[in-house]
């Protein structure tokens, strides 16, 4: 970034950047604060090809990935819609680091935009990806979620964290329990394998209780659905499990060996229980609500 008709030079580490001062100071007050401040007397102010030079204490390729979304208006557009969550990190880290820090709102929120889309902050989100052939928590790499986490927090993008924190609890204990040096902290691993059991618990009582506890549904006129073994058999299928996967949803209806009536009946519970226990995500996890989370993304 060297615009010939630049009016400012910007050094971020030992790189140099020519770039135009109304760019910047429009995009955001912050820039536009530490443009308009006078040099102290003490202070002789360099000059690049006439261009007075500032520096930032932020690394010069973050520097250049916001440069690159406020030149470029369809730099968001062209990033593919079907991108994984590394691909994701790769491209907005830096621009969401450097938006969050000089309060560029319009950039942030196109960030949290592409973040929320593989960690999602809706059960609706949830549910449009594994839709379309996307798991959203088993084939997730662990090094990338736990990186997505940290830039999370460093950024103050927590909408993002309750979904991100489930997938981590959904990985085996060996897992977690290494020690590697990008990994999370040791305190937010154990609030994962709290929130394991937690996730267990919800699998049994609310998303899937329609198995363990089958009722046959109040206008059910066969004297067989009582008995059915179905349910029960499906809910052992279940328990097996070693990770419990309260977000999934069922979809062996006719394992069941019910009448029509009772198989919407479990329906309707699946679908009830299954949002109780997105609604309940943030505290299984230790976090403040859903709707909370969402005012601090909107700061």
């Amino acid at each position: 970034f060297w615009f010939y008709d630049g009016s400012i030079v910007v050094q971020a580490q030992d790189k140099l950047f020519r770039v135009h001062q109304t760019v910047l100071a429009n995009s955001s007050e912050i820039f536009s604060t530490l443009f308009s401040l006078p040099p102290s007397d003490s202070d002789t102010q360099d000059l690049i090809e006439g261009c007075p030079v500032v520096q930032i204490q932020d690394l010069a390729q973050d520097f250049s990935d916001i440069l690159r979304a406020l030149y470029n208006p369809s730099h968001f557009d062209d990033f593919p819609s079907d991108s994984e969550l590394e691909d994701i990190l790769n491209f907005i880290s830096g621009t969401l680091r450097l938006s969050s820090k000089y309060m560029i709102h319009s950039l942030r929120r196109k960030c949290i935009t592409l973040f929320t889309r593989t960690l999602p902050a809706t059960l609706e989100g949830y549910d449009s990806r594994t839709s379309r052939g996307k798991s959203t928590s088993k084939h997730l790499k662990s090094n990338v979620v736990m990186r997505a986490i940290r830039l999370a927090q460093e950024t103050n993008v927590t909408l993002v964290l309750p979904f991100a924190y489930y997938c981590i609890a959904r990985l085996p204990s060996r897992r977690i329990l290494e020690e590697n040096s990008d990994d999370i902290s040791w305190q937010q691993k154990t609030i994962c394998l709290v929130g394991r059991e937690r996730l267990r618990y919800a699998e049994m009582s609310l998303s899937h209780s329609f198995l363990l506890g089958f009722q046959p549904a109040s206008t059910c006129s066969n004297v067989l659905c009582t008995m059915a073994r179905g349910p029960h058999t499906e809910w052992h299928l279940i328990e097996a499990s070693r990770h419990p996967h309260p977000l999934r949803p069922y979809n062996r209806w006719n394992a069941l060996n019910v009448c029509p009536e009772c198989v919407a009946n479990a329906k309707k519970q699946h679908t009830k229980g299954r949002q109780e226990v997105w609604n309940c995500l943030p505290a299984f996890f230790e976090l403040r609500t859903w709707e909370e989370l969402r005012t601090v993304c909107e700061y």
